[in-house]
């Protein structure tokens, strides 16, 4: 299990006090508080974390911090529109029940990811977060391009069973990327 995981496990509270600390009233810390997770879990495949409990809470302190940054350059005052209905949203035309289906979805995504054997997790990430190719991710990872190939087509699978045991559709992530045929390589849902 990842120690980034198992940390942010046995300190959530703390961190959110830390990211309510530094946030003001400039966002929403269970929001910033998903993205501090987030970028400490990607910094710890990519190249590993020797103190994980401190880094987190330095990525989750900077997350917040940046928030509040942006959301003070805003064109917006911060005022609540007399007719609305006083919700803080996050995008246009976002409500309530959007934010927080949102928030569902990405917990689900990422409880998904963690479920996956080391090598395949790090594989899938490196394709869908990162967008590298089968080759690129077999040069980074010291393995064939057909090995590559089988861990992202078997994060796919695997992640697609744990979404859909837990009722999601999976297609509610993205337009799916298709496992690859016997001896192919994988298509993307409109190439199908």
């Amino acid at each position: 299990m990842s120690e980034i995981f198992r940390v942010f496990e046995k300190h959530r509270a703390a961190l959110r006090r830390v990211v309510r600390r530094h946030l003001g009233s400039q966002g929403d810390p269970d929001d910033v508080l998903q993205e501090a997770f987030l970028r400490a879990y990607g910094a710890e495949l990519k190249r590993g974390v020797e103190q994980p409990k401190a880094f987190l809470f330095q990525v989750a302190r900077n997350t917040a911090l940046g928030e509040r940054r942006r959301a003070s350059a805003s064109p917006m005052d911060g005022s609540v529109d007399p007719e609305s209905d006083g919700l803080s949203t996050h995008a246009v035309g976002a409500d309530a029940a959007d934010v927080l289906d949102g928030r569902r979805k990405l917990h689900a995504f990422t409880m998904a990811v963690l479920q996956l054997p080391p090598r395949c997790r790090r594989a899938f990430l490196l394709r869908r977060m990162e967008g590298l190719s089968y080759k690129q991710i077999a040069n980074r990872m010291g393995i064939s391009v057909s090995a590559a190939e089988k861990h992202v087509a078997n994060g796919l699978l695997r992640c697609h069973d744990y979404l859909t045991e837990r009722g999601y559709e999976p297609s509610e992530f993205g337009r799916p990327e298709r496992p690859a045929p016997a001896g192919g390589r994988p298509r993307s849902a409109d190439e199908a």
